[in-house]
């Protein structure tokens, strides 16, 4: 009876020793130390461009983000309890007290055969994990002969990115106002060579295949094309798009499409249904997949933004007036399509945010957007410097809405441009880049005289 006692006793010292080692909360974390232990990772703590570590606590407790626009991760029922559980333990540093940027902090599981570098269905990149991640059970690790060297280049990456992108979208606009004035004809090129240039991460090749297309194909062929290897680079290697200059931030959006991206990829998707004609049904399907597929794009916001333009193409062409009575229609129409096109993604056996978010119901979606309303709001009156961006970015907007004759890619651009100020959250990439492949669509179909005026 004794031996009996004494060997439940290890039972239950060893079962509240593995308890004791599950997910700990510590000050500081060397990626290469742990990497002799286990695997690493970098752990973004929220949503957002800031963070606090109270916020961060209650997204690593709750499994759940919400934007620092938003007011943060509010507290919530508890996943997991930290120090019970294990092994393996899961080693976490948090943000330091007060508000901070929303950067990248280590993050190490060690024991339990874990081996390499860390990664999550939520982020599909190779050393990236959000603090949520670890309340809902979606971090594992993958085989890697030299982590911490791939965390370095990660980390390098993603700073770069964040450096280049708003340069880069100047650039581009900039070139793209200046060849639509001078050849209106040449315009749309340009930003298909913006977007070719954007894919120098699935190689040189690659690059050189998307520009030489751009520039040769009929421009209707080129906008599909430029379409399809998107849509290929999402598949193939969806880190080549998500690592991209106008790819996501990392900051809560890490896969998929990005609003930046998607406003760029506008113009073909529209362009090339309206030169491609009967062809055109082929441009938008394609569009569609790319943009919202959720092994690819991963963009529920820009599946109504396409729906939309495509509804106001359609009237367009068939010269009908956009009355309200149409107009409410349309919106009826996108969303119920919208929903159709990712419960059948959904079926298929795919999974994104975009199904998580309808997974909610219509109430879910409604408050998704007015939470996007409310961001949009705040990013716009964070300073100066992001109002004028908006500002300006909508003066020659307003400027094409009011000339005449429109032609139907126009307005049909027209309208996605509204459209995504309201389902998403970043105005000024929707504005600015929006603007510039507005102005130079005006001025191609002033030139080329598409579709009724």
């Amino acid at each position: 009876m004794p031996r009996i006692l004494f060997l439940l006793s290890l039972l239950v010292l060893a079962a509240a020793a593995d308890a004791a080692a599950a997910v700990r909360v510590v000050p500081s974390l060397d990626p290469a130390a742990a990497a002799r232990r286990g695997a690493v990772g970098l752990a973004v703590p929220g949503a957002g461009p800031t963070t606090t570590r109270e916020s961060a606590l209650n997204t690593l407790l709750t499994g759940r983000a919400r934007s620092s626009l938003n007011g943060g991760t509010p507290a919530g029922t508890p996943l997991i309890a930290l120090g019970q559980g294990g092994p393996p333990d899961t080693l976490v540093v948090l943000p330091p007290p007060g508000r901070s940027a929303n950067a990248r902090y280590p993050i190490g599981v060690v024991g339990g055969g874990a081996d390499g570098v860390l990664t999550s269905s939520s982020t599909r990149i190779r050393g990236l994990v959000s603090l949520a991640d670890v309340a809902t059970g979606r971090v594992r690790w993958e085989p890697d002969d030299d982590p911490v060297g791939t965390l370095r280049a990660l980390e390098r990456r993603i700073e770069r990115n964040d450096r280049i992108r708003l340069p880069l979208s100047i650039l581009a606009a900039a070139l793209a106002y200046l060849v639509a004035l001078v050849r209106p004809r040449f315009g749309p090129r340009m930003l298909l060579l913006a977007l070719a240039g954007n894919l120098w991460l699935a190689g040189p090749w690659v690059v050189a295949l998307a520009a030489a297309t751009a520039l040769v194909l009929p421009l209707g062929l080129a906008c599909a094309a430029l379409l399809g290897a998107y849509l290929l680079a999402f598949g193939l290697d969806p880190e080549s798009v998500a690592l991209s200059p106008f790819g996501p931030s990392q900051a809560g959006r890490f896969y998929g499409v990005s609003n930046l991206l998607e406003t760029f990829l506008l113009l073909p998707a529209l362009l090339g249904a309206a030169l491609l004609r009967r062809l055109g049904v082929i441009v938008a399907g394609l569009a569609l997949v790319t943009v919202a597929g959720s092994r690819f794009g991963a963009d529920g916001g820009g599946l109504l933004v396409l729906l939309a333009a495509y509804g106001v193409l359609v009237l367009r062409t068939l010269r009908l007036r956009l009355t309200p009575a149409r107009a409410l229609s349309l919106a009826a129409a996108a969303v119920a399509a919208g929903s159709a096109l990712v419960g059948l993604d959904a079926l298929l056996g795919s999974a994104s945010h975009v199904t998580s978010a309808l997974a909610g119901g219509p109430a879910s979606l409604l408050s998704d957007i007015g939470g996007r309303l409310e961001a949009s709001l705040r990013r716009t009156s964070s300073g100066v410097g992001p109002a004028f961006a908006v500002v300006a970015s909508l003066v020659p907007a307003a400027w094409v809405a009011t000339r005449r004759p429109r032609r139907p890619v126009t307005d049909a651009l027209l309208a996605a441009l509204l459209v995504s100020l309201v389902v998403n959250d970043t105005p000024g990439d929707v504005v600015g880049v929006g603007a510039a492949a507005l102005f130079t669509v005006w001025r191609f179909e002033s030139r080329e005289a598409l579709g009724p005026g």
